[in-house]
């Protein structure tokens, strides 16, 4: 399993190198910002839900197991 912290460093790596493929590619410069801005946005904020997620059923599998 990837830690969280991974996750992030892996998916902003992936935007910069992307971005950077495109400015080489002679994609105007704005498009390339607004691109990657849209991605880092929509690509942590999908991390963070998921780490949510996993924390919540993490804790309601604990408060079940001490109940039984």
């Amino acid at each position: 399993m990837v830690s969280r912290r991974l996750q992030y460093v892996l998916l902003n790596a992936a935007i910069v190198t992307a971005s950077l493929t495109q400015l080489f590619r002679h994609t105007p410069l704005v498009i390339v910002i607004v691109a990657a801005l849209t991605f880092l946005l929509v690509g942590n904020l999908t991390i963070y839900l998921a780490g949510s997620k996993q924390r919540a059923l993490n804790r309601q599998r604990k408060i079940d197991y001490y109940r039984n």
